[in-house]
């Protein structure tokens, strides 16, 4: 039986391209239960609480009274956007380049993400908008760049993944981070950290280039084929095909010191200075030093189907009974 695509692209999250290309080629009867149990994860609508804790000099951990259900969250330094069950985009947190001011026109969003003082967003018609501090002109969408598939925010950088699985890059470039690697072809995800950007494409292999020394984009040599990756700080952290979760890089706060009780892992998200990570129970686990309490894990959280981590916190969707 093949795993079917959420098509309800109005009040869902972002259609992650991972699901289009893939999906095709594993189905439930593969033999391999946690990758079927991985893509009906990433397919499935996420509609629950949303639950934010950690450092909150500017509010980032405030959550707006009566924002209810939530699809969506995304999670910079210091600000935070969520969308809501209706596709409405919420904006808050620390707000001196204007990055949590949403733009007036923007309708239902499929899909945000914040970089370190600006913001972008899908609306409902793959457009991409993008808002926010602008000095290195990471707000400044190329005129080529047509229908969005997905988009991330790195420090002083943007990367978009267009309709036909091409990426773009742009803004701040002085680690080369913006300079697609030749060759490239298709990409399935891609994710934006301060300074590099990690790519996977369309044979599920993974790339890293941009700011490496502290070795992030130093790829294990042992590491297959890859179906998430995220970019933290001075890290970056994957799972494999079997579900294993990689990390590598700084590893000073212990954000890639993975726990020796750590089974197959659904989705991994790098902050700064630490790593968030749902296994296949929908439990949560977060690796750090705990500086700002990013690691203290709310009580009675229940199982987590989504989370974002930001400079010094970390929220969650709560999977809705």
């Amino acid at each position: 039986m093949q795993i079917k695509l959420r098509t309800n692209m109005q009040v869902k999250n972002y259609l992650d391209p991972i699901e289009k290309l893939i999906l095709a080629d594993y189905h439930t009867d593969n033999g391999n239960e946690f990758i079927a149990q991985f893509l009906r994860n990433q397919a499935k609508e996420v509609k629950g609480e949303l639950s934010v804790w950690g450092y909150n000099r500017h509010g980032q951990c405030d959550i707006p009274e009566g924002l209810g259900k939530v699809l969506q969250v995304n999670c910079s330094h210091d600000h935070i956007a969520v969308i809501d069950e209706n596709g409405k985009l919420h904006c808050w947190g620390y707000n001196p380049h204007n990055e949590c001011n949403i733009p007036s026109d923007l309708g239902k969003v499929l899909q945000v993400s914040c970089g370190g003082f600006h913001t972008a967003a899908i609306d409902e018609n793959s457009k991409l908008h993008c808002w926010g501090r602008n000095q290195h002109g990471q707000c400044d969408i190329p005129e080529r760049l047509g229908k969005v598939l997905q988009v991330s925010c790195g420090g002083r950088h943007t990367a978009a993944i267009d309709e036909n699985y091409k990426l773009w890059a742009w803004g701040w470039n002085e680690y080369g981070q913006c300079d697609i690697p030749e060759g490239l072809g298709k990409v399935l995800q891609v994710n934006c950290s301060h300074n590099h950007i990690a790519a996977i494409d369309e044979n599920s292999k993974l790339h890293c280039w941009g700011d490496n020394r502290n070795f992030q984009c130093n790829i294990p040599s042992d590491l297959g084929k890859v179906l998430q990756v995220s970019c933290g700080g001075l890290h970056t952290a994957a799972i494999d095909l079997n579900g294993k979760l990689w990390a590598w890089g700084e590893i000073r706060h212990g954000e890639c010191n993975i726990p020796s009780g750590l089974g197959k892992v659904l989705q991994v998200i790098c902050g700064s200075w630490h790593t968030a990570v749902i296994d296949a129970n929908y439990k949560l686990w977060v690796l750090t030093s705990n500086g700002h309490h990013e690691c203290r894990i709310p009580e009675n959280l229940g199982e987590v189907l989504q989370l974002s981590c930001g400079g010094w916190n970390t929220s969650a969707v709560i999977i809705e009974n």
